[in-house]
This record gives structure tokens, sequence and C-alpha cells, in this order.
């Protein structure tokens, strides 16, 4: 099973790779086009948007609990800077010295959720089966604080922050706010003619399938968008052998 939806993955990706090309050939035609007749840049917004900071820049930092893959909370020291990339240290020493984060979440396409019960509404959508709570959110008795931070991500694990104040807790949301909706369409503002082929290139293939409605996970980089595709494909190819053999 595993070899054939690799095989079926494969052939995706054949199918998708011609339509990328001829898409890249007219984006590059169309940019030197453009660049021959000097066009303008057209400014779509009335106020001139400010500088972006500098990517390494950083905009929070702070000692955070966090729920890890030992479903324990631990103390650690949360950076994120102006890539919008959240830096998960094992500690403030460790930050100092220059020691590699222990995670580092781009949060792209990502839900953020205040109650268990909002989250777990998410998770049996996703996992309509029983007992799925002990797997998924963290125990509300055992949590550090009253003020939890749920951060629900497609097709990756999930991650869990607790605050003992609702003010540490708001501002969080609010910059965690800031990195899903950066990491969600910054991407997409690029003019490279690269990135113009691929976005069209996945709307011409979409469509090929007769699907035409928008696309949400349609976010991120070329590199998710490609993870993302094939995953999705892997989904509808798992679902259907659920159906020939009767899967329950």
């Amino acid at each position: 099973m595993h070899q054939g939806s690799e095989r079926q993955a494969d052939e995706k990706f054949k199918e998708f790779a011609p339509i990328y090309r001829k898409q890249y050939s007219l984006a590059y035609l169309s940019q030197i086009r453009d660049e021959l007749e000097q066009r303008k840049e057209e400014h779509t917004q009335l106020l001139k948007q400010r500088a972006s900071p500098e990517p390494g820049k950083v905009l929070y930092e702070e000692n955070v609990q966090c729920f890890d893959d030992s479903r324990k909370w631990k103390d650690r020291y949360i950076v994120i800077r102006a890539n919008y990339v959240l830096e998960c240290y094992e500690s403030y020493k460790r930050f100092l010295k220059g020691s590699p984060p222990l995670h580092r979440l781009m949060p792209t396409g990502g839900t953020i959720l205040t109650t268990e019960e909002k989250y777990m509404e998410m998770i049996n959508q996703c996992c309509p089966c029983t007992n799925v709570q002990e797997d998924f959110a963290p125990p509300v008795a055992d949590m550090p604080g009253q003020f939890p931070v749920y951060l629900r991500l497609p097709y990756r694990r999930d991650f869990y922050f607790c605050f003992q104040d609702e003010n540490s807790q708001v501002e969080f949301i609010s910059i965690l706010s800031d990195c899903v909706r950066h990491q969600n369409k910054d991407f997409l503002k690029k003019t490279k003619c690269e990135v113009k082929a691929f976005l069209k290139a996945i709307q011409l293939y979409r469509q090929e399938k007769g699907q035409y409605e928008s696309w949400d996970m349609l976010l991120g980089s070329d590199v998710q968008h490609d993870n993302e595709l094939s995953i999705d494909h892997l989904c509808h190819i798992l679902n259907n052998l659920l159906v020939v053999y009767h899967v329950p």
C-alpha cells in the first residue's frame, strides 16, 4: 500500500510538471515584456506601506509553558523574529549561548484557539472517531495556568502553550496571529515569475481535476504547496481505499 501511494504521488507530480513548465515560460516572457515596456508598478493602496523590519529583528521573546512530545508541560524560551518563525529554545541560557532551537515553527495555515472545547471540535471534524482527546489536547487539570493557547496545524503536529495571566496570553496570540498571516500570504505577494507560474499551474492543475472552488491550502511557500498537494492527493487515495475495502 505504501509503495502504491508513492507511485500515485509520483504520477501526480509528473502530471503537474509540464503544466508548471508551460506557465513558467509564459510568466518569464511576460516579465521580459514588462521590463522592456518599463511599466510603472501599480499602486493599489492609497497609503504607502511601511518598510518591513529586518528578518533578524526580535519581535517577541519570553519564557512560555509549552506542552512537549513527552506530554508534559515544560518552561521554554520562545523567540519570534521578523521572519515570523517561532523559535523554541530549551532555556534562556541556551538561547544566550547560541544553541540551536528545539523547534522552528512556521505556523502556515494555523488556527489559534483558546478553549479545549473549540479545539476538540476542530479535531473531531478532522478525525471523527472516539477517544481522540487523550492523543491531542493536554489534560486541563495539569495545565500550569488558566490561559491556554491551542495552535491547530494542517497535516502537522499541533502545539500548545499556557500562560499565568490573560495579558500574556493576549500578547502571545497577537504576535502568533501575525506569524500565521505572514506565513500564509507573504509568498503570494512575490512578483517573481517562478511564483506566478507556480500559483497559476496549481490553479490549472486543479481545474483539470474538476476542482474549481477556492483552495484554502494555497498558503505558504512553494515547498509547502508541494507537500500539501501531495498529501491532499494521498488523503483522497486513502479514502478511496477505505471505501473499496469497506473499512469503517
